[in-house]
């Protein structure tokens, strides 16, 4: 899943008039290019299956680097 929000109602990019309100769209439904565009364009939050599985990863690291610090403490 591909989750865009546009800062600008109706802002176009990659042919596709985007909302103010935040758009689910399938993986498949842009190309690894136009990802790329989407990501890259200051005007859209994209977030993308894949960033979010990252940031879930990272917070549970971090949970557990933290819980092993406060361990060591002890």
């Amino acid at each position: 899943m591909v989750k865009i929000t546009s800062k600008r109602d109706g802002f176009r990019r990659c042919g596709i008039a985007h909302p103010k309100k935040p758009t689910e769209y399938k993986d498949n439904r842009f190309s690894e290019d136009e990802l790329a565009i989407l990501k890259a364009e200051p005007m859209l939050a994209v977030v993308s299956g894949d960033d979010e599985a990252k940031a879930k990863a990272k917070a549970e690291a971090d949970a557990k680097a933290k819980a092993k610090a406060a361990k060591g403490k002890k």
